[in-house]
């Protein structure tokens, strides 16, 4: 009873401790008033402005950001601060990540290993408490008799227990050692260096200020996803974007914005410099020595200028060798109407060079289907979406195509000046295409004057095995003579429905239903005469 009574002394001594100390902890865990935070975080093509706010009290007379990117240069940089806030001079300081307590950074998996370490030494170091418990408990007051043999198996199974209990632990332990090796030789390395930005301010009440910077090393590129439902004919199409950053510095719960095009900051046009000519002391010396001026003394060379001071907009600074490097293509927006997407959550992004897939929305639209056979390439029907284009900007980039839930393939988004929108989804097996031999004739005879003549015959048939019909849509390439003295003759069977499709010379379409079970016949002659003994390429 005696040891139950320290036991429970002492907790409630330590419980009193706890709750005497908490508000004095809490007291402490204040948010720091000298600290930014960054607002919003906008990704154009190839960098990103990144938005900071921070607080200053009545009173105050500069403003100090830490913890920013090393490479931060003058002319990148935007102070914003309300009426009212004099703006005096800014400077630029780089110094030692960890001499800054606030810019220390600690990877994420390196923490959680740790803390789960941590939790395994408690629990190895209780079960150590409790054996020793066990190992120091005393039977001299035990009476011999069935209660002490009962108490001995209990005492032995519970050391047992515990023992193999700590067994495992030591174990876990080891595991976790090694992980933690693992994940601190893959973590990325900070930047050793940072910039802090102080600004020399006055002002008489609190005020919120604002700082704005570009970095480089940062940016998204477009990405798509087509789902089509064969059964509804309905068609899907999801915008994504894949993000990344090897900024210098974590984005964090962050408000994100994604623009095609990069904001506005130059103030104006370079200098212009003078058009001068003139001609090099090599060449010169060439023409002195030809003139058989060779006493003539020449200038000696200019010395060459002094390199110039590094400027912080010149300096990279590199942590892991083995860090990333985020190359995005801006080609991809090129041509299109600058448009600006609002993340409506927020996002974290580690400045790893990780690419992170965020979505934009997705718009549901009614495609017209068609089954597309082009005999002369592949004795194969393939089924295609054609819808108009959608509105808004649509950037160039990758579309992965899934067909009633199944991804069958990729494809490229390239707009450009069409207006129609062509998605393939892979071949349509219920319709069976047969391609006849071609048929030639006129290869020993047919002449006629000083010309020879060749015709041809392709035939082909489509059989639509579907239960539904389905629209049939046949390219043909008809001979296209780039000369007078060829001469083509054609005929189709059916008519065809455009010739030129799509402003193509000499590309024939048909389209037209085809009932289930029905089969539709296709036949194209065509009669060529060239002169006797040309030379003629493409010729069959």
């Amino acid at each position: 009873m005696q040891r139950v009574f320290r036991v429970s002394a002492i907790a409630a001594i330590c419980s009193s401790l706890a709750a005497f100390t908490a508000p004095a902890a809490a007291a402490g865990t204040g948010s720091s008033t000298g600290a930014s935070e960054i607002a919003q975080v906008l990704l154009f093509p190839g960098g990103a402005q990144v938005d900071r706010t921070l607080r200053v009290p009545p009173g105050a007379t500069q403003a100090r950001f830490a913890c920013l990117p090393a490479g931060l240069a003058r002319d990148a940089l935007q102070v914003q601060a309300p009426a009212g806030v004099n703006l005096g001079e800014l400077r630029i300081e780089r110094v030692a990540r960890d001499s800054l307590p606030e810019c220390r950074q600690r990877d994420p998996r390196v923490r959680e290993i740790e803390q789960q370490r941590n939790a395994v030494e408690a629990e190895i170091a209780g079960v150590d408490l409790a054996l020793g418990y066990l190992k120091g408990l005393s039977d001299r007051e035990a009476r011999p008799g069935p209660a002490l043999a009962a108490s001995l198996d209990t005492l032995r199974r519970n050391a047992q227990d515990l023992t193999v209990k700590k067994q495992a632990l030591k174990e876990r332990l080891s595991d976790l050692a090694n992980d933690l090796t693992g994940a601190k030789a893959a973590a990325p390395t900070a930047s050793p260096m940072v910039s802090v930005v102080t600004l020399r301010l006055s002002t008489a009440q609190s005020a919120e200020l604002g700082l704005s910077y570009r970095v480089p090393g940062a940016g998204w590129q477009p990405q798509y996803r087509a789902r089509l439902d064969t059964a509804t004919s309905g068609l899907s199409i999801e915008r994504l974007a894949q993000i990344a950053q090897t900024s210098g510095e974590d984005w964090v719960d962050v408000k994100l914005k994604l623009s095609t095009v990069p904001p506005r900051q130059t103030l104006m046009a370079a200098p212009i410099e003078p058009w001068t000519l003139a001609m090099s002391q090599e060449r010169f010396a060439e023409m002195a020595e030809r003139a058989g001026r060779s006493r003539m003394v020449l200038a000696p060379p200019l010395a060459p200028a002094p390199a110039p001071v590094a400027d912080l907009a010149d300096i990279r600074v590199t942590g892991s060798a083995a860090r990333p490097q985020v190359v995005f293509d801006p080609s991809v927006f090129e041509g299109e109407f600058g448009a600006e997407y609002d993340l409506p959550q927020r996002v974290t992004l580690r400045a790893d060079g990780a690419m992170s897939t965020v979505t934009l929305g997705r718009v549901a639209t009614e495609p017209r289907l068609l089954a597309r056979v082009q005999p002369k390439t592949a004795e194969a029907a393939y089924l295609i979406a054609e819808l108009p284009r959608p509105q808004g900007s649509w950037p160039s980039g990758p579309v992965q195509l899934f067909r009633d839930n199944a991804m069958i393939g990729e494809t490229t988004l390239q707009f450009g000046a069409e207006t129609t929108w062509t998605l393939p989804f892979g071949n349509d097996e219920r319709l069976r295409v047969r391609v006849e031999p071609d048929k030639r004739d006129g290869a020993n005879s047919g002449f006629i004057g000083a010309r020879r003549e060749v015709v041809v015959t392709r035939q082909w048939q489509v059989e639509n095995l579907r239960g539904r019909p389905v629209t049939l849509q046949v390219l043909e390439a008809a001979p296209v003579p780039e000369h007078e003295d060829i001469r083509v003759q054609s005929q189709f069977t059916p008519p065809v429905t455009q010739a030129g499709w799509r402003d193509q010379p000499g590309i024939q379409m048909w389209e037209l239903p085809l009932a289930p079970n029905q089969t539709q016949r296709f036949q194209a002659v065509y009669k060529i005469s060239v002169p006797k003994d040309a030379a003629v390429s493409g010729m069959p």
